[in-house]
């Protein structure tokens, strides 16, 4: 059978065409859209054939086209590098793509995308042969303060069922605001990075405790109202309790992203009495009432007087904190650049990391935690 030219032409670039792309990481087995195309835009298709018109939303709306045989297709612009979330719309309902796992995020369950840097560059949040893995135990508990029954992920390291002698320092970690206690598992990959951290004799073993900061005291309207009680109350000593914990301050850390990094400075820096490691990523201390145009941290005279006064004796607080980390994302703006020089201004050392190329994503978040691992528990 003889083929013009342009016919072999078009079977070639099809082919190459099809080659470059990638079907994403998070597509159910099987499924092979969407696809990463080799300039990073994204291939997503849809089969709808009675809808009248399939919008993707991821970024910004993109309307879809349909084909004759009821098959929606679009392909977006080129995507930073890193994970995002996505949904369909058709009219006004909005929905997960069902070629794909799903993730708790914006306040519900989102589809998502990861658009992967090169092997090379994220070797280290990925699982890896020959390194011993952990376990994450979902773990089910009662809330006094909160009057709920609730659940937190709990991490053990590699060899903590066989070293039953051995006591490990606690690391608690918290997500961001509109996700859960599975954020760090299922999109921060904290598991797999704290496994080939250790495996590689870049950090200590530890335990991580990821608890949903969404925790209202009955009666309350504030969604997070009872979150540092619960934590105090509940959670830390259930954990010492129920796990092989170095129970002081100097075997404990805390450590959130965004919402979860206001918790941690507020948990952290509220109760000098349990923890002498505090990390933020992407995310501010907050004095007074939440606003990002006018911060309250910007006013030394404020900054010196918040949390019952921890920052206004410099060397104390130097001496008795090993750490305290801000982290952020290079397109995040300077406003925690600014929150650093303001606390260097004052006395007080902290360490702050710039996650390259990335912004408010969990790129920037599982790289902060990457660095911040690695200067917790010397």
């Amino acid at each position: 059978m003889k083929h013009s030219l342009s016919t072999i032409l078009v079977i070639l670039f099809s082919a190459i065409y099809a080659f470059s792309q990638i079907p994403s990481r998070y597509n159910l087995s099987e499924k092979t859209f969407p696809k990463i195309n080799k300039d990073n835009s994204v291939t997503f298709t849809f089969y709808a054939p009675s809808a009248n018109a399939v919008v993707l939303s991821l970024g910004r709306d993109y309307l879809m086209t349909k084909d004759e045989n009821g098959l929606w297709r679009v392909t977006t612009d080129p995507q930073t590098t890193g994970f995002h979330y996505y949904s369909l719309k058709v009219g006004e309902l909005s929905f997960t793509d069902p070629s794909v796992y799903t993730f708790y995020g914006c306040g519900r369950y989102c589809s998502a995308v990861e658009v992967a840097e090169d092997e090379r560059d994220s070797n280290w949040y990925m699982p890896k042969k020959n390194v011993p893995h952990g376990a994450v135990r979902s773990l089910r508990f009662w809330s006094g303060v909160c009057q709920e029954h609730r659940r937190m992920f709990v991490y053990t390291p590699a060899g903590y069922e066989q070293n039953t002698d051995k006591r490990y320092p606690v690391l608690y970690l918290q997500h961001g605001g509109g996700e859960d206690e599975s954020g760090w598992i299922y999109q921060g990959f904290a598991d797999i990075i704290l496994d080939n951290l250790i495996a590689e004799g870049k950090a200590e073993p530890m335990i991580i405790v990821m608890n949903n900061g969404y925790a209202v005291v009955p009666g309350s309207d504030d969604s997070f109202s009872g979150f540092e009680s619960m934590m105090i109350r509940d959670v830390i000593p259930l954990v010492d309790s129920r796990y092989r914990t170095i129970n002081d301050r100097g075997s404990r850390a805390v450590a959130g992203l965004s919402w979860g990094a206001k918790q941690a400075y507020d948990l952290g820096l509220g109760n000098t009495n349990l923890f002498s490691y505090v990390g933020g990523f992407s995310g501010m201390i907050v004095i007074g009432e939440f606003n990002l145009d006018t911060p309250g941290f910007k006013d030394p005279e404020k900054l010196v007087k918040a949390y019952n006064g921890v920052f206004k004796d410099s060397l104390k607080f130097n001496t008795e904190y090993k750490l305290l980390f801000i982290g952020t994302g290079e397109a995040e703006g300077t406003l925690l650049k600014d929150m650093h020089g303001i606390l260097s201004g004052i006395g007080i050392k902290s360490t702050y990391y710039v996650s390259q190329k990335t912004a408010h994503e969990w790129l920037t978040w599982r790289r902060s935690l990457y660095t911040f691992a690695q200067k917790l528990f010397k």
